[in-house]
């Protein structure tokens, strides 16, 4: 099972300024260009192009809810077994790169193998651009794989299936739009894991095999310049030059999806570093209720000053317990995080159970609509 992580302390840097003019313009000078160098994203947040309410009612007519059903085209595809090295995830794995290819996005597939309990095994995550050269990235992420177990077909419907169709849901409705931000200096990046499951007991060697290769291959590899090159096909450079910065200093957020698809589902922020981008995903979701475009059942929990909900609000909806999952090796790595995973597991969690019949649509469709506000408010689209 997925373990307890403790919270690592924020670091902080101070700068003190002396009384020389001289000195003081300089820094000054220092300050308004670093401010012109900040995010895109950042820039964004503070004098946003997206979302009015008009936009917001763009966004929401954008669902097809018929296709995040058990049986529709976007989730359909990730409700069958599909433990690392077999046919099914395979399967999965292709149905993710001819969708990506569809869409024009670059494809990036991060091959390996890997010793488990069961021998060595392939594993193979796969990694999607909209725009790859773009020098800053907005990560969403998931794993494809599903848990062995010897005596019944696990299908993994909230773990997760449905959170890998929540992201290409989010590609495919906001993609006329992300095609107009080809030279943004900000793009998204979606990240499929493989191998995120134990095959046999959870420990540091039996699990996370895909975000543990991904994080160390992008902790190592180096690109240089504002324009950067992508991802796939770049060799590590051992003695970085001073303007090269690694894969994974890219990332502006990294934000790990997982356990999702069940009604009941109440998530807590267990990242304070990352909290403005937990608001921001709690204002979304009750602007979405206030404008009755979420279902009943959330919008029922949800009272007038934003509490309750998926997404809980502000100091009480912070959680000191944190679980492992695809996103220890990032953060490890100082990349920062958000971790979209409830802290009382589905009642179906590596159960038999956990198929399509554990899940209600509508809260599908709930949570592929606050991402997609979410992405396009970040970016800053312009619907």
């Amino acid at each position: 099972m997925r373990g307890l992580l403790l919270s690592s302390p924020s670091v902080h840097s101070h700068l003190l300024v002396t009384r020389s003019n001289c000195l003081l313009t300089v820094l000054l000078t220092l300050s308004f260009l670093s401010v012109l160098d900040v995010s895109c994203a950042s820039a964004r947040q503070l004098h946003p192009l997206c979302c009015s309410p008009t936009d917001v009612a763009t966004l929401a007519s954008l669902s097809a809810p018929e296709n995040l059903t058990t049986t529709g085209s976007t989730l359909a595809p990730f409700l069958i077994p599909r433990v690392s090295g077999t046919e099914g995830n395979v399967k999965v794995q292709n149905h993710l790169i001819s969708t990506f290819e569809a869409l024009k996005w670059h494809v990036e597939q991060d091959k390996f193998t890997d010793t488990t309990p069961f021998g060595v095994k392939p594993f193979n995550n796969i990694i999607v651009t909209k725009n790859p050269n773009a020098p800053r990235k907005l990560v969403l992420a998931a794993h494809f794989d599903s848990k062995y177990f010897a005596d019944f077909d696990f299908i993994g419907a909230t773990d997760s299936a449905v959170p890998c169709a929540v992201l290409v849901d989010v590609a495919k409705t906001l993609n006329p739009y992300l095609e107009r931000e080809l030279f943004s200096s900000t793009t998204l990046q979606l990240i499929f894991f493989d191998g995120e499951e134990a095959f046999v007991s959870w420990s540091e060697t039996d699990s996370l095999y895909g975000s543990r290769h991904l994080a160390a291959k992008w902790e190592s590899t180096y690109v240089m310049g504002t324009n950067n090159p992508q991802s796939s096909g770049m060799e590590p450079r051992a003695d970085p030059q001073n303007n090269a910065r690694t894969i994974l200093e890219q990332i502006d957020v990294f934000i790990l999806l997982d356990l999702l698809g069940t009604p009941d589902v109440r998530i807590w922020n267990s990242h304070k570093d990352t909290a403005s981008h937990w608001s921001r995903l709690v204002v979304i979701q009750h602007r979405l209720s206030t404008s009755n475009l979420l279902s009943k059942q959330v919008t029922a929990r949800i009272d007038e000053t934003g509490e309750g909900g998926y997404f809980m609000k502000g100091e009480s909806g912070y959680s000191a317990y944190q679980i492992e999952d695809d996103h220890k090796p990032f953060m490890q790595r100082g990349v920062p995080i958000v971790h979209v995973i409830p802290q009382i597991f589905p009642a179906v969690w590596h159960r038999a159970t956990d198929n399509a019949a554990a899940i209600e649509p509508q809260t599908v469709h709930d949570f592929a609509l606050i991402f997609r506000v979410f992405v396009a408010e970040y970016l800053g689209l312009e619907l």
